[in-house]
């Protein structure tokens, strides 16, 4: 019975932290993955602040953003809601859409957002500020989107199994997209390769992340591994990496950057 629930666990997790997750994109990016940078921040609150706090400085965070015509940059909030004793209070994902409007924005910040820079730092301790490569494996499926301003993010930090290739887990990654998509499962699906900022003793070789648009939404899909669906998980990734388990996290949208075609 404990190798039995130990190998539901395991599949359970590779659902929620996005299957494993090789680079396999979409049909239309055949031509090679699209890698964008995300930076993340790990914070606290600073005794007497909170959400209310963090909010009101957003708000003077995206005017100031728009009175610089920072159009390139989209933002979410992280909640925590499953976690280890290892946790923050609020985390922050910050993507722009290549590395030249990175660097852009970054210097643009730099030279002028000290003052916004010191609201944050009024409400916020953030222990760490790390940057990602990120490459989409599964977009998600916009037909379950509610219209709400939030969604539910998982992450979980994986490596590869000894002898396993990137051309396997490829393969594995279609294989069970395909799966997921004839079985009704929702969501999206990303890798995260560190750059800058991670620890030195950080033992993963990506973080593998998953979305939902709801938690109706993860509970269904939670309810099609439990029913057997966790057999062909194990099928395809269990040689290939192990990830430990998922956190999961109340994602809000901060802001959005413009669409390219507006």
């Amino acid at each position: 019975m404990k190798k039995i629930l130990t190998a539901a666990a395991s599949a359970l997790m590779f659902l929620f932290v996005g299957s494993g997750a090789a680079i396999a994109q979409d049909e239309e990016e055949a031509e090679g993955p699209t890698f964008v940078p995300v930076e993340a921040f790990a914070c606290n609150f600073n005794d007497g602040k909170g959400p209310e706090d963090l909010a009101a400085v957003v708000a003077d965070w995206n005017a100031w953003m728009d009175e610089q015509g920072a159009n390139d940059y989209s933002a979410i909030t992280l909640w925590p809601n499953f976690y280890g004793q290892r946790n923050f209070d609020v985390g922050w994902l910050g993507v722009w859409p290549d590395g030249n409007a990175m660097g852009a924005g970054m210097d643009s910040w730099m030279a002028n957002g000290a003052e916004m820079a010191s609201g944050f730092d009024a409400v916020l301790d953030c222990g760490s500020h790390t940057q990602f490569a990120t490459v989409r494996i599964k977009e998600p499926d916009e037909s379950n989107d509610d219209g709400d301003d939030s969604f539910v993010l998982s992450f979980s930090n994986c490596s590869f199994e000894e002898d396993a290739t990137m051309d396997q887990l490829s393969a594995a990654q279609k294989e069970w997209n395909a799966y997921a998509d004839e079985h009704g499962f929702v969501g999206g699906s990303w890798m995260m390769w560190p750059v800058w900022g991670e620890s030195a003793d950080a033992d993963y070789d990506f973080k593998s992340v998953s979305s939902a648009p709801n938690y109706t939404a993860m509970g269904a899909n939670w309810a099609k591994f439990a029913d057997g669906h966790y057999e062909k998980s194990n099928e395809l990734f269990e040689d290939l990496l192990d990830c430990d388990s998922a956190r999961v996290y109340t994602a809000m949208v901060e802001r959005s950057a413009e669409d390219d075609d507006d």
